[in-house]
């Protein structure tokens, strides 16, 4: 029967707790914006007179185009909804509204805007909440409903396991080298 030092037991237990560490962030990452969803909006910005003002994506791209180009945080803020204030975004007179890239499964209308001095492109994401038509900052919230949060954890997981395999090994070969090293001093004594 084989069984473990106590020094490998805990070898063990820490080499296990590093591995699971990317999940346990995952899970902390997972908890923290399903903590914030229900206290995302601001219920001041969802009134009929809103709902009405922005009842199409089309017209919430159209009234951003006049946030970036002058860069009005008291529109910015009417157009994300937000309870927070998002960081409005930088004014430039030569930003305008290009097309509609996509439109995505989850409800995002991606539009793109195009600054034609510079030919700098940003992207804007618009959806649908609470019957009326919003900016979606990219934030945690917009990350973790977007999906793209797995597009950084995934990589940087796989990549913490594969160093973590590597230097496990490392760790047991130079381990086993030195109990094989102490029986050879042990057995030319001998």
């Amino acid at each position: 029967m084989f069984r473990l030092s106590r020094r490998s037991k805990l070898s063990l237990l820490i080499f296990i707790g590093l591995a699971l560490l990317p999940l346990l962030l995952a899970g902390l990452f997972i908890l923290f914006v399903l903590v914030q969803i229900p206290f995302r909006y601001d219920i001041s910005y969802f009134t009929p007179q809103y709902q009405e003002l922005y009842d199409g994506p089309g017209d919430v791209a159209a009234a951003l185009e006049e946030v970036l180009r002058t860069g009005d945080s008291r529109l910015y803020s009417e157009l994300t909804g937000l309870r927070r204030e998002a960081r409005t975004p930088e004014a430039n007179p030569n930003m305008v509204l290009t097309i509609v890239l996509e439109v995505d499964e989850l409800g995002y209308f991606h539009y793109l805007y195009y600054d034609v001095r510079t030919y700098r492109r940003a992207v804007y994401y618009i959806k649908e909440v609470g019957e009326r038509w919003v900016v979606i900052p990219e934030d945690a919230i917009f990350a973790f409903n977007s999906g793209r949060w797995l597009v950084t954890f995934t990589p940087l997981a796989a990549i913490w396991w594969v160093i973590l395999f590597f230097v496990g090994l490392g760790v047991m070969i130079f381990r086993g080298s030195a109990r094989f090293r102490e029986e050879l001093a042990r057995g030319q004594k001998n």
